[in-house]
């Protein structure tokens, strides 16, 4: 679906008629992702840890471990996930969920 230099993404297989919308994102570095008015619901699927920041200021950053769901307010917009701790210099991955509301 998309890439950057540390990461990338795909999307997993849930049928384009579902309301839900799945990616799975792989990654060494910086991940950026953006609600677009929806709540995200984000899954650490692979990787010890990994923190959520907010570009904007609009939380404090936080750290989330193996296997720990995780809700992204719809207000927050643009945020980052990267790995942390003892998961620098390894690959993570989320499962992300949101409802469709664009293409």
């Amino acid at each position: 679906m998309a890439s950057g230099p540390d990461w990338r993404e795909e999307r997993t297989g849930l049928h384009e008629r579902e309301f839900i919308e799945t990616r799975r994102h792989w990654f060494t570095g910086t991940v950026p992702h953006d609600t677009h008015g929806g709540v995200n619901v984000l899954n650490l699927v692979q990787g010890i840890e990994a923190i959520v920041e907010s570009p904007g200021g609009e939380f404090e950053p936080f750290v989330v471990h193996y296997a720990e769901t995780f809700i992204v307010p719809a207000a927050v917009g643009a945020y980052t996930i990267r790995p942390h701790g003892p998961a620098v210099g390894t690959e993570c991955a989320t499962l992300k969920a949101y409802v469709r509301t664009r293409p």
